[in-house]
């Protein structure tokens, strides 16, 4: 009985947090917006393959491969500038930290020790600083090219029904 329960609760869990995805066909004629790297439409989020289904025909291009190539470098290069700032600080406090337990020690091997660890502090963040300077370009470039991609899609030719008949509308 406990384990049906427990089955139970994991499934409506499960439920609940995909309530948030769509992937109806309806929703691929409407505009898009693009947020970070998630992809809207009518404030409802799309998860990926829906959202590379939504760009399958932009132009008469199947830009749906481009769309997860930019999404997937929009997420490294935020990766990146956050590992980087995450890494700098620590890098800093074990450098000053092994500076103070270097000069604190009362042998020569609590002062080796010290200075290991005061090394490998400027070594975190010399690497924090690549990472972090790697990251922000990244990030910039590949946000571009989503909003690029997004204003291709926003601003073509849409065919469709409308109360009077057939429509032809050209959103900008």
């Amino acid at each position: 009985m406990k384990r049906h329960i427990f089955l139970l609760l994991f499934a409506l869990i499960g439920m609940s947090a995909m309530a948030q995805y769509s992937s109806s066909a309806e929703l691929v004629d409407k505009p898009l917006d693009i947020r970070g790297s998630r992809v809207f439409v009518d404030g409802v989020k799309l998860d990926k393959y829906s959202a590379a289904a939504c760009f399958s025909s932009v132009d008469g291009v199947d830009r749906s491969a481009d769309y997860l190539k930019y999404r997937a470098g929009y997420k490294t290069g935020l990766g990146l500038t956050i590992g980087g700032a995450a890494l700098i600080p620590v890098g800093c406090g074990m450098l000053y930290g092994g500076a103070f337990w270097a000069y604190v020690a009362l042998s020569d091997a609590g002062s080796y020790a010290g200075m290991s660890v005061m090394f490998l502090g400027a070594g975190a963040v010399v690497a924090g600083t690549a990472c972090f300077l790697a990251g922000i370009p990244t990030l910039c470039v590949y946000k571009t090219r989503l909003n690029r991609l997004e204003k291709k899609y926003n601003t073509s030719l849409q065919i469709g029904t409308s109360s009077n008949g057939l429509s032809l509308a050209i959103s900008f």
